[in-house]
């Protein structure tokens, strides 16, 4: 079964998702197609802006620190000098497996339709993917299309799910992969896998729990839609909650709960 892969350009936990999937599927991996960290339809810079309002300036700058140390590191380290023992970025990991990655393409067009069909892509596996699927790439993709989504669907559709699950003073969370189809979040899911919260649970600590199993459920997933033997969970939209981008008054409600950001 001929894949590509559709992943967000996040430094930070991505990579390690990546790796873990390439290990099990380079071979089979016709490309990645890396896509934008901007959120929704904002910009980059607007999605920038909104989570300086959102985190403030010590939280933002400690991020942005981080982001600018992994993107410098990246050029130089996996770029400049081409190793890649450490991997800064999901296309340092693309290039370590040897997977041919396209970016900055709007995944819909006929051209890119038609990239994909050439190469006999069968099955696309979205990562943390920005762009929406339209009907005509679902179409041709023969084996479907799966999104890795970090909450316990049907609840917390939407933006930033490990936020608001400790916002929500939830002491479970957990990663769905499902199939995707016109909806955001809503198609039947083919694997699911929990984590508990504990008081002192932070929204850093937790996205990274949570991207570790996400690379787990995505592996298994791929394994049985290949086997062509499993059985889909409903993912009721009756019975969904939806998220948008927090404000301020919602970080108080977080950090009401105990928790924190980092």
């Amino acid at each position: 079964m001929k894949k590509y892969v559709f992943i967000q350009n996040e430094p930070f936990l991505l990579p390690k998702v990546l790796d873990k999937y390439l290990r099990e599927f380079a071979d089979s991996t016709a490309g990645i197609n890396i896509q934008s960290v901007a959120q929704g339809k904002r910009g980059l810079v607007g999605t920038a802006m909104d989570l300086f309002k959102l985190y403030g300036f010590g939280y933002f700058q400690w991020k942005l620190r981080k982001f600018i140390f992994r993107k410098i590191a990246g050029k130089l380290v996996n770029e400049w000098f081409g190793s890649t023992r450490t991997c800064y970025s999901v296309k340092a990991v693309a290039k370590k497996y040897g997977v041919p990655v396209t970016e900055a393409v709007n995944v819909n067009s006929d051209e890119f339709l038609t990239h994909l069909r050439e190469a006999g892509v069968e099955f696309i596996v979205s990562i943390s993917g920005t762009q929406f699927y339209g009907k005509k790439l679902r179409d041709q993709t023969s084996k479907g299309i799966v999104n890795c989504h970090g909450a316990l669907l049907p609840k917390y559709r939407g933006l930033m799910p490990s936020f608001w699950t400790l916002a929500n003073g939830e002491t479970e969370g957990g990663v769905s992969v499902h199939f995707v189809n016109e909806k955001i979040d809503d198609g039947p899911i083919i694997v699911q896998k929990r984590y508990r919260i504990w008081p002192r649970d932070t929204v850093e600590g937790i996205m990274a729990r949570s991207k570790d199993l996400a690379a787990e459920a995505i592996i298994e997933c791929v394994h049985l839609v290949e086997s062509g033997d499993f059985e889909m969970m409903p993912n009721d939209e009756s019975e969904s909650t939806d998220f948008t981008m927090p404000t301020r008054e919602d970080l108080k409600r977080l950090r009401a709960t105990g928790h924190r950001l980092r």
